[in-house]
């Protein structure tokens, strides 16, 4: 039996003893009137995440030591935000402490102005991965589309240890199993998206150092662009951006359009998934990095805010 098929049956019996363990000891989500869920559900199924990355840290012979120091730190202190509300100063400062002993593991020498811009972009990849598991199957679709791309790109530049993509996609694959459902048998909880979101950055941010080359920080856009505009919007208007709400265009899409959870999910992933290929086969290879990247982004915010002002009208 290969040590990914043992993995993955590993990573079923853990999920299966959790939602036993967090039934007993009630780590529900409850739903409000700002839920986009109507039934009590299991919280922290994305637990199977950060524990996929330490089978890759002792199957590896304790590869990356920094970066799991700092995936243990957040996905502890998220599991304890799972289960009891911390405030979000605590969960800042945490998260803050996590992303400098990334920044270590990644970087021998960066300047303190470019370690200050690095720390900004990750503690937003943290936030906004986080805000968008908000709906079925988002986490699990997304993650698919991000880990799978990665794979796909490290099998010809090998940036990374294959197994640091390949446990956490068997994790993403199993969680999918008990989440991609139009009644989810679990939620990811803060453990599952902030965990996945800190590999993911550490693994885009070691694809970037080692290219040079910036276009691959678009494999997370279609988050980065609602994410974004949600908080700036939010923010502009005077709302409390920690306070659940229904602002993001994927809540709306769900409430006030009525598509289905896993088609929203489904959407995004799909446009995620056709970016990514139009950056691996053809965007790389013609050069220009900024143009593309300008360009994209620019057709991106015009896509969301097209569909944003069409939901708005109505």
């Amino acid at each position: 039996m290969s040590i990914y098929l043992f993995s993955l049956i590993v990573l079923v019996v853990i999920l299966l003893i959790y939602l036993k363990l967090a039934k007993r000891y009630k780590i529900f989500d409850i739903p409000n009137n700002r839920s986009s869920h109507k039934i009590v559900t299991i919280r922290g199924g994305g637990i199977v995440f950060p524990v996929s990355v330490f089978m890759y840290f002792v199957y590896s012979g304790f590869e990356y030591p920094l970066f799991m120091l700092a995936i243990f730190i957040i996905s502890v202190i998220s599991f304890i935000d799972d289960i009891k509300s911390l405030q979000p100063l605590t969960r800042l400062i945490v998260q803050i402490i996590a992303v400098l002993i990334v920044l270590l593991q990644l970087f021998t020498e960066l300047s303190l102005f470019y370690s200050l811009i690095v720390l900004f972009i990750m503690l937003g990849g943290l936030n906004a991965y986080n805000f968008m598991d908000g709906i079925n199957g988002m986490t699990a679709s997304y993650s698919l589309v991000i880990l799978s791309t990665l794979y796909y790109v490290n099998e010809s530049l090998l940036f990374v240890d294959p197994g640091l993509i390949t446990f956490p996609l068997l994790s993403v694959l199993v969680f999918s199993f008990f989440n991609f459902r139009v009644k989810a048998l679990c939620f990811s909880g803060d453990v599952g998206s902030l965990s996945l979101a800190l590999l993911i950055l550490f693994l885009l941010f070691k694809l970037i150092v080692f290219t040079a080359q910036p276009l691959y920080a678009l494999f997370l856009i279609i988050y980065a662009v609602d994410s974004g505009f949600t908080l700036v919007k939010r923010k502009l208007n005077g709302e409390n951006v920690f306070k659940p709400h229904r602002s993001h265009l994927y809540q709306q899409l769900v409430h006030l359009k009525g598509y289905s959870h896993l088609n929203v999910s489904l959407f995004y992933s799909f446009l995620q998934l056709v970016i990514n290929y139009l950056i691996i086969f053809h965007l790389i290879k013609i050069g220009n990095s900024i143009f593309w990247l300008v360009i994209l982004t620019t057709s991106a915010i015009f896509m969301y805010n097209l569909i944003k002002n069409s939901l708005n009208e109505r």
